[in-house]
């Protein structure tokens, strides 16, 4: 009531208002921890959302591969019955021949009456033709036995260049692309794997690798935010450049607005929510390092003079994106124009890993 407001001594007002500000103090807290775990949830609830998606693509697959071997396996069966039944029908034909010619000898022998010749080795013909028959069988027991040895050998043939595959592709996560002493392949020579890599041979290719082996966050508390480390070689020259995300996608931007083949090229897009979990930093870094190496084999096709003198000056000169001294900062336009540009000037060097 007002009049008990107005009987109240300073003192007891002062430890209302302590009273107060306390309970909103715990509301305060409650509210960001109710906000926190949120956005854990939301981050949780993206990694499934991948993983489902990547569970269903499997089970796609699986099921496309399991009835292309079920239509295989049809036709074989059915090629098998078809040669069986020629089989047997030229085991029936030869019996029927056989029995044929003795009746017509035993007639001709009956009306001619011939000079009894000599006697002659007895041949039994239906003997002649069940061996016939059986080694038919055996033939045709054989050919199964080859297809179904075939289909083996196709499966293991198959389970090796999988294997080899997945060797190769963990050598170039470890090392990046070399080529090999001797030989060469296309998928050795590629310094990335889509953008028409086999259209140059082994001999013109220059040596150069370039992969994000990590990321790691970074920043203050208001702006933390997952750095790339970019590591390039070129031959025996080596260095590495630590770029975030933003400074990537203002790369992409410059580079379409100078070709328009790179909207080809697979780029990570932007993400909101749950960017900073482990798997999406993962799954990021690795389509980043493929585009670097589309953008390289573009480049190496686009650009005669890193293809005649490739090492890290002309190089950076091409792209200062992987400067090891130069990063990317923001410019504006005219002030019609107020979306922001990036041209590469001198700015901080990341030193994490």
């Amino acid at each position: 009531s007002r009049n008990d407001t107005l009987s109240m001594t300073t003192e007891e007002l002062r430890e209302a208002l302590l009273a107060f500000m306390a309970k909103k103090d715990e509301y305060e807290e409650k509210n960001g921890t109710l906000t926190s775990l949120l956005e854990r949830e939301m981050e949780i609830t993206d990694g499934l959302r991948a993983e489902l998606e990547d569970t269903k693509r499997n089970c796609e697959e699986k099921v496309e591969r399991s009835e292309s071997k079920f239509q295989t396996l049809s036709r074989e069966n059915e090629l098998l019955k078809h040669q069986l039944k020629k089989y047997i029908t030229a085991v029936q034909m030869l019996k029927h021949d056989s029995e044929g010619r003795v009746q017509e000898l035993t007639s001709m022998i009956g009306e001619i009456h011939p000079p009894i010749p000599e006697p002659k080795h007895f041949i039994d013909h239906q003997y002649e033709a069940s061996e016939y028959e059986k080694k038919l069988v055996q033939v045709a027991e054989m050919h199964g036995e080859l297809i179904e040895f075939n289909e083996r050998l196709h499966r293991a043939l198959l389970q090796r260049e999988n294997f080899i595959r997945r060797l190769k592709e963990d050598l170039v996560e470890l090392r990046g692309p070399l080529l090999d002493d001797n030989q060469t392949s296309d998928d050795d020579l590629s310094i990335t794997s889509d953008y028409d890599a086999s259209s140059q041979s082994a001999a013109s290719r220059p040596l150069i690798n370039v992969w994000i082996p990590s990321a790691f966050l970074t920043g203050k508390t208001a702006d933390i935010h997952h750095v790339y480390q970019v590591y390039v070689r070129i031959r025996d020259d080596e260095w590495n450049v630590y770029r975030r995300y933003a400074q990537f996608y203002a790369f992409h931007k410059l580079l379409k607005k100078k070709d328009p083949i790179v909207n080809t090229f697979d780029f990570p897009p932007k993400k909101t929510i749950g960017k900073k979990d482990a798997k999406i930093v993962e799954l990021r870094r690795k389509r980043l390092q493929h585009y670097l190496r589309c953008v390289l084999n573009w480049l190496l096709q686009s650009n005669s003079d890193l293809l005649s003198n490739p090492d890290k000056e002309t190089f950076i000169s091409i792209l200062p994106f992987f400067s090891d001294s130069v990063n990317v900062e923001r410019k504006r336009h005219d002030a019609r124009n107020r979306e922001p540009t990036l041209s590469l000037e001198q700015d901080q060097h990341y030193t994490g890993l």
